[in-house]
């Protein structure tokens, strides 16, 4: 008989572990980290790079075998103008904080350096590159319109049968681009100008595509993006771009990390570019909360310079708790919302997994249902299960798992009405009453009796 070997975790290469960073010159070393993303890109014989620039500095001088990797330079560019504004025709990348050495590469060049600063001209004479402010999350992002390198995404191949775009896998689910969290900003972003005018997020068929169950949770958790990028000959395709090698998502960057997808005719572009700027933000929340002070730039209804409604922008300077009150928790401003409701967290779907670090897929949440509440919910349907038409005595010998006293302090019903079948049954019994509360203590092995007679 034929045994097979022992099937291993497998070390996963160097430059997984690598990454490069955008630092904001106007803040001090230590807090001015803005934005990080894994070395993926593989660095061919053709590709541009900018390991010469970085050859001249006698500290760091690597020699080009040395240098494998790095980062999709437009991709990068772009995810730092994203959150500078929308400013695609003036942020720029340098290699000094004072922006003197700008970075000269074409946009299929490939970043080699361990980290950049990011630049904003704030005057018409670009004295002042360093105070710009930033978009603290998608919520306050404005849909701008599509930027030039978005403007001819390839067209994708299309399948045969609905299969993964990125797997090639038959059995596959549906995955919206913008998730249906967002519904808000979709209508607030007019974006039912691209989708055929579908008044929702839930109703867009421009906002769907195909995704192995695997693939759609790390897509919710904000681990990659589709964007676009030419290939050796020239030739223009869609790819996934891994943003994050954590949690366990090295195996998953190593084997698709730049792969062409298909089957993206029916998706609109404006959503993907959308759904790339959500990513985008998910992996800048640290740098929005962190530090003492940050110039911020919030959206509000106002009226524009016609006299007309408008979004405007406004750059307000907030402190560290200012910060976390605004953007770090569950809310809707926050910069990763964690709230998701019952019908959500218990779809296979997944759409609204907001954090790319902490938030629980649905499978963990369930999982991670505290002891109490199964136990509650374990005596209600020992109660309210394929219970008989006629009342049941419970029997003294009828053990049943009781709740603790501080579980019962902190949990109660509110759900007036609640009336087994055997009272519906019978006329003479009692109801509850509308104002009639009760807790789940009461539903242990006496508890049903109890509440019935107090009533």
């Amino acid at each position: 008989m034929r045994l097979h070997d022992v099937c291993l975790s497998r070390s996963l290469p160097p430059h997984l572990r690598s990454s490069i960073s955008i630092w904001h010159p106007g803040y001090i070393r230590g807090e001015d980290t803005m934005l990080s993303l894994p070395c993926l890109d593989e660095i061919g014989p053709l590709d541009e790079t900018d390991v010469e620039a970085e050859a001249n500095d006698e500290s760091k001088k690597t020699s080009p075998e040395q240098v494998s990797y790095g980062v999709h330079f437009e991709t990068m560019l772009l995810a730092c103008q994203v959150v500078a504004g929308n400013l695609f025709d003036k942020a720029y990348l340098s290699y000094d904080r004072k922006g003197t050495q700008r970075v000269q590469l074409t946009s299929g060049g490939i970043l080699t350096h361990d980290h950049y600063f990011l630049h904003v001209p704030q005057n018409t004479d670009d004295t002042d590159t360093t105070s710009y402010a930033v978009t603290p999350n998608f919520q306050e992002w404005r849909f701008p319109g599509l930027p030039k390198s978005w403007q001819s995404i390839a067209v994708t191949p299309r399948d045969s049968k609905p299969s993964c775009i990125i797997s090639g896998r038959l059995r596959s689910e549906k995955a919206h681009i913008i998730p249906q969290s967002h519904d808000k900003w979709y209508t607030d972003n007019a974006m039912r100008d691209y989708s055929q005018g579908a008044k929702s997020v839930f109703n867009s068929q421009d906002n769907l595509c195909q995704l192995r169950g695997d693939l759609h949770r790390i897509f919710d958790d904000r681990a990659f993006a589709l964007v676009p990028k030419v290939d050796a000959k020239g030739r223009l395709h869609t790819v996934v771009h891994f943003f994050s090698t954590t949690n366990d998502y090295g195996d998953a960057a190593l084997r698709y990390h730049n792969r062409k997808v298909h089957s993206l005719d029916s998706v609109a572009p404006e959503f993907l570019f959308a759904r790339f700027a959500l990513t985008i933000f998910a992996h800048v929340k640290d740098f929005i909360l962190g530090g003492e002070n940050r110039r911020i730039a919030v959206v509000y209804r106002g009226i524009d310079s016609n006299g007309g409604p408008a979004w405007l922008t406004r750059e307000v300077e907030l402190n560290r708790t200012q910060r976390h009150s605004r953007y770090g928790g569950g809310g809707s401003r926050s910069s990763s919302p964690t709230k998701r409701s019952k019908a959500q967290s218990e779809s296979r779907q997944g759409d609204d997994g907001e954090s790319v670090t902490a938030l629980p897929s649905w499978e963990d949440e369930r999982a991670c249902m505290s002891r109490t509440m199964a136990w509650v919910e374990a005596n209600q349907a020992d109660y309210y299960s394929e219970r008989p038409s006629k009342r049941r005595r419970i029997r003294r010998n009828d053990h049943r798992l009781s709740l603790t006293r501080s579980a019962s302090s902190q949990t109660s019903i509110d759900e007036p009405g609640t009336v087994d079948e055997a009272v519906e049954s019978d006329p003479t019994a009692h109801t509850l009453s509308k104002d009639t509360k009760y807790h789940h203590s009461e539903y242990d092995s006496k508890g049903l009796q109890m509440a019935m007679n107090k009533l």
